[in-house]
């Protein structure tokens, strides 16, 4: 009889059984066995004991069996607790590497390598797998060996919380793509990746440092380098110390070339398109194979000002697009963003204030003049804004860049306008401004825009699960007056420089200022108002002028 079944039937001859009252009141004792990771095995709930006899051989048993699984893996993985170098931590990684290799080696002897820097995505030699985890150490977060055999129970699996980095990766592999036919055969190769990327962005930045990852770490310099405008060559100086500074098995990269490696997988890209110096055209679609300006016939190229030569490896002015339709397929394809996109739908304003831009005017008349768009949430609308700056922080420098800048309003308020929210579209480059030449530089903007309206896109909403046909309208343009006289072609100087009033601006040469004034703003005033008939105080005129009608824009 084994120890267990002696212990089961000392216990239920005793007196000091647990009891419990049952909804009758009556007392309820209720043996139970326990494993040695105490967890419940069995339990047996009787109202009599002399009526109910418990099978202790069959729980005996099924507790025997239990125990022993339990020791064997404590056995098994206890090594791991030991230092690296002492020799029952040897011991163990060598009965580990034998068993995977006797198990699950190759013709070659090959086998996973669970060391923190290999973390199950190589294959390497068993005696090279030894040298790892003796001189690395075990990936800490490797708890189950799935990859070496182990399994776990059920109701682990069932348990079992994805990682949130799992579900970053995930969203962004899995996009829907419109274009993709073997969506199915891709399924595979995809798991793969997601697997790689998770491994790379949870390994710790060395054995023991719970503060950064491998991918945080990568992340946080990046930042660095760009607040501070570092050179590609003194980041990679930063790295090689910071690297000095820690210890042997860390896993920072060792250069801005494999940090980019390491964070392309959340790169969406942008566009490189060649422009006229002359701010004449784009050199895309019909013109993307021609030399010269068809319009000025500058050349594409640069123009070398010691040899006066062209260098046609080189552009003369290059035009930076950086497409919306990826980016709001990316925002779609992540729930928690895809959620708030439909935040404007169920919090419109109730008491007529103005909150949120869900509230203007100008939305009312979208939803009034086009249903079918207003009807579903999703549809994106935009506002656009842009002015120009000088990035080199140099006052005595005329150079001017233009950022256009969208912000999409479907967001709640707190989020809209955050800078992480501001979608960066177009980066035109100086040394001058644009000015009314801007439109030849929105035209890969325009079209994206008019695609997006006329037939849409489909996107793949993890919100929903399904996907859907995606549209957007630009709602207004935020920018100061100089900038809506370029955005809009209207003149914002000379006798019709008001938007408004157009033809009917009130517009008065000052001969000794050399400059046009504008006195006409009486005319807003009510009909009957006093100081329409106060000229002394203007332009010694009285005004019995009418508003002007409010241009359509048609």
């Amino acid at each position: 009889m084994s120890l267990v079944k002696e212990s089961l039937q000392n216990v239920i001859s005793q007196d000091t059984l647990p009891v419990l009252l049952d909804n009758s009141g009556r007392s309820s004792t209720i043996p139970v066995l326990v494993s040695l990771d105490g967890s419940f095995i069995a339990s047996s709930t009787y109202d009599e004991r002399e009526s109910n006899q418990v099978d202790l051989e069959s729980l005996a048993v099924e507790l025997d069996e239990e125990n022993k699984r339990l020791l064997k893996e404590k056995m098994e993985k206890q090594w791991l607790q030991f230092d690296r170098f002492k020799d029952e931590y040897r011991v163990g990684a060598r009965m580990f590497v034998d068993k995977a290799r006797a198990d699950y080696g190759n013709s070659e002897d090959e086998i996973i390598c669970p060391c923190i820097k290999c973390r199950n995505s190589e294959h390497h030699h068993f005696e090279i797998v030894y040298e790892h985890l003796v001189t690395r150490g075990m990936d800490p977060t490797y708890k189950i060996w799935i990859c070496h055999g182990e399994t776990g129970s059920e109701s682990n699996h069932e348990d079992l919380e994805i990682p949130e980095t799992y579900k970053l990766f995930k969203d962004l592999c899995f996009q829907h793509d419109e274009n993709d036919e073997d969506v199915d055969d891709t399924i595979e190769t995809r798991e793969a990746e997601i697997l790689n990327l998770v491994r790379e962005a949870e390994t710790p930045l060395f054995f023991g440092c719970t503060n950064y990852t491998k991918m945080s770490a990568s992340v946080a310099l990046l930042k660095m380098k760009a607040r501070h405008c570092l050179t590609d060559i003194a980041f990679d100086d930063i790295l090689r110390t910071s690297r000095s500074f820690l210890p042997e098995d860390n896993t920072l990269p060792e250069s801005l070339y494999s940090i980019k490696k390491l964070v392309k997988a959340f790169d969406l890209g942008y566009e490189k398109i060649h422009a006229c110096v002359n701010d004449c055209c784009l050199f895309r679609k019909d013109l993307q194979h021609l030399e010269n300006c068809p319009k000025c016939g500058a050349s594409r190229w640069k123009l070398n000002e010691s040899s006066s030569k062209i260098q046609k490896a080189i552009p003369a002015k290059v035009l930076r697009y950086f497409p919306i339709i990826p980016r709001l397929r990316r925002m779609f394809a992540i729930t928690e963003t895809a959620e708030q996109l439909r935040w404007h739908s169920n919090n419109k304003s109730q008491d007529g204030k103005m909150r949120h831009p869900v509230d203007a005017l100008a939305w009312e008349t979208i939803n009034r003049r086009w249903p079918s768009f207003a009807s579903d949430p999703r549809n994106i609308i935009f506002g656009l804004a842009t002015d120009g700056f000088n990035p080199f922080h140099d006052l005595r420098s005329t150079y001017s860049c233009w950022p256009v800048i969208l912000t999409i309003y479907n967001l709640p308020p707190w989020l809209c306008m955050s800078k992480e929210s501001l979608m960066l579209t177009l980066l035109i480059p100086g040394p001058k401004q644009p000015g009314n030449d801007i439109d030849v530089y929105l035209a890969p903007l325009v079209d994206d825009l008019k695609k997006l309206w006329n037939h849409g896109v489909e996107v793949y909403d993890a919100f929903s699960q399904a996907t859907f046909n995606l549209r957007a309208i630009l709602m207004w343009t935020v920018n100061d007056f100089p900038a809506y006289g370029n955005l809009s072609g209207w003149p914002y100087k000379g006798k019709v420089a008001c938007p408004v009033c157009r033809e009917e601006t009130c517009a008065e040469w000052l001969t000794n200022s050399r400059k046009f004034s504008y006195m006409g703003h009486r005319r807003f005033l009510h009909s009957d108002h006093p100081l329409r008939e106060e000229p002394s105080m203007f332009n010694g005129h009285p005004e019995h002028g009418s508003r002007p009608k409010i241009s359509k824009g048609r």
